[in-house]
Parts: C-alpha cells; sequence; structure tokens
C-alpha cells in the first residue's frame, strides 16, 4: 500500500509540471498579442470618446462667442471702427470661429501697427492692438509714422500739428533724421520748421511757419544749415515779413529773393 500511494504522487507531480508547462507556453505566445490588443481597444475608446466630445463642443450653436473686449490706446483708432469687424463673428461657436482672419481683417486698417486675437474662456474675443503712431504728412495723401512706415490713412480722429515731408522712395528715415536736425539747431533762433521736402535731384526744400522758404541745394546740408542758424537772427529776422525764399547754395554768402511789393532781391 505504502509502494502504490507514493508512485500515485509521482503522477500526479508529473501532470502538475506538464500543466504548469503548457500555461508558461501559452502565456509567452499569446500574453502580448492580448495586451497590446487590450490597450489598442482602450485607446480606441479614448479616441472615440474624445472625438466624440469634440464633435459635441463644435456645434452650431454650442458655446457661442457673446462679447469682444479691445484693448490698446486708441487715438485715430476708435472701437467704432473696429467693433464692426469683430462683431460678425459674435455668435459663433468658440472652437470654430477662425480669428486668423479677424486678425487679417483688423490689421488691414492703416492705423493698426501690432494685433493679437485671441480667445477669452468661455465666450469672448480678446484683441490687444497697439496703434501706429504718426510723424507726420508724406506727399500728397500719405502718412509716415516714426519708423519710417508711410501708410493712407481713412480716418484721422485725432489730428495734430504734423510737419509735412516729402521725398524719394525709400528715403523716409532719412527726411525724419534731417528734419529733427532742423529742430534741434533753427528752433532756438525763432525758426519752426512745418515742411522738408527732398526732390527728385536730392535737393533740400524749407518751409517755416513764417511762410519763409529756404533752399539748401543738395550739397553741404548741415553747414548751410548752420550758415542759416548765423545769419537769421543777426540780418533777415527783422525783415522776415518781407522775405519769401532765401537761397543758401552760394560758398561765402546767400540769396534773398523779396515777396511781392517789396525790394528787387540782394545778396548777403
Amino acid at each position: 500500500m505504502q509502494v502504490r500511494n507514493r508512485k500515485h504522487r509521482r503522477g500526479a507531480t508529473a501532470l502538475k509540471r506538464k500543466s504548469a508547462a503548457s500555461s508558461k507556453t501559452w502565456k509567452a505566445v499569446w500574453g502580448p498579442p492580448l495586451r497590446w490588443l487590450g490597450v489598442a481597444l482602450a485607446l480606441a475608446a479614448v479616441g472615440f470618446g474624445v472625438r466624440f466630445a469634440s464633435e459635441k463642443l463644435r456645434e452650431p450653436g454650442a458655446f457661442p462667442l457673446r462679447q469682444v473686449h479691445i484693448e490698446g490706446q486708441l487715438h485715430n483708432l476708435s472701437e467704432e471702427d473696429l467693433q464692426p469687424i469683430a462683431q460678425g463673428y459674435l455668435g459663433q461657436n468658440f472652437f470654430n470661429a477662425n480669428l486668423d482672419t479677424l486678425h487679417a481683417a483688423l490689421a488691414a486698417n492703416p492705423w493698426v501697427e501690432e494685433v493679437a486675437v485671441q480667445r477669452g474662456w468661455p465666450d469672448t474675443i480678446k484683441v490687444e492692438l497697439r496703434e501706429r503712431v504718426a510723424f507726420g504728412y508724406w506727399g500728397e495723401r500719405e502718412m509716415v509714422d516714426v519708423n519710417g512706415h508711410r501708410f493712407l490713412p481713412m480716418k484721422i480722429h485725432q489730428p495734430e500739428s504734423w510737419p509735412h515731408l516729402a521725398g524719394p522712395d525709400g528715403h523716409e528715415q532719412d527726411l525724419i533724421k534731417a528734419y529733427q536736425d532742423v529742430r534741434a539747431l533753427l528752433d532756438p533762433v525763432g525758426l519752426k520748421l512745418v515742411k522738408l521736402v527732398q526732390d527728385e535731384r536730392r535737393a533740400w526744400w524749407l518751409t517755416f511757419d513764417t511762410g519763409l522758404e529756404v533752399y539748401l541745394g543738395r550739397e553741404q546740408f548741415n553747414q548751410r544749415l548752420r550758415r542759416l542758424a548765423r545769419v537769421y537772427p543777426r540780418i533777415l529776422a527783422d525783415q522776415i515779413e518781407r522775405i519769401a525764399v532765401v537761397d543758401l547754395r552760394y560758398v561765402n554768402g546767400f540769396a534773398v529773393r523779396w515777396r511781392t511789393g517789396s525790394p528787387n532781391p540782394t545778396s548777403g
């Protein structure tokens, strides 16, 4: 009896070993594919849920835009100029509204130097603007900003006593610099520049608030300006109402053209 019992236990042990080996083999073969299948099913479920939620969020009428906030210091721009453009987006879905087209429409205004448009949860369009800072008028119709960029404004809400500039294309910054140099040199002697022109020959014409015109020619711009600063208070200031044009192209002097009815032109 004892011998048979020992044989039975050895047979049972052998079966268990075979079963365990078979289980390990099955897991080794099918385990990884099943795990990847589970991962794939989980990702598919998540993707379906995300897609379903996204479609719900983007349905027409869901999450409508209700207001527009415009920020920035506005002088020659006004909310009346900008709101009609932005309000066309009110009622559109918060997620679907194409703000790139809104940005382009706002940036097309000549007074806009920079603009940023973004969504503000849950129902707002936020617009941040930087208005172009005008330096003066350019030519007949345009203006030029402090950075030398020319633009054609549709409206001027707050006109200022901007100077008038005109010159060749690409010389905008040169004229701004020249204007500033003239003001720095001649303001102290009582001559306020209101118009600066560089013609096609690159010759300079200056017009002052008294109506006086000064012709500098093409060369020795700074030297001739300094000569004007010296002779104006000593010689010209007392007769300014009778002088039409001062020509400073001469090496050691200048010529004067008198206004109509004044004495004949003389040289200085």
